[in-house]
């Protein structure tokens, strides 16, 4: 037999082969339905974050003022608000 710390090592070795064996169907299901998404909006099938309401409303104007008086960058695509320094979108990641 071995000793109580190989045996141990042992066991949760074991036990973390079993949950990444129970979570591999999980992320398979999770790349397919993102693959299956990106393909939708690729062909026009969905538009925009189909899940956020907010989606459906017109964008205002790119730039506003919050009420702390730091200026804020609207995105023309989701309508998310993203400070000034951003780059991109914070909601949607599409370039400021």
């Amino acid at each position: 037999m071995g000793s109580p710390g190989q045996l141990y090592a042992v066991a949760v070795g074991i036990l973390l082969l079993a949950a990444l064996g129970a979570s591999v169907p999980v992320l398979v299901e999770i790349a397919r339905d993102g693959l299956e998404r990106h393909r939708e909006r690729r062909t026009g099938e969905l538009g925009g974050d189909a899940d956020d309401e907010a989606s459906d409303r017109t964008p205002p104007d790119s730039l506003e003022a919050d009420t702390a008086g730091r200026t804020r960058v609207t995105c023309r695509r989701c309508g998310a608000a993203n400070d000034a320094e951003f780059t991109y979108c914070r909601r949607c990641t599409t370039p400021l």
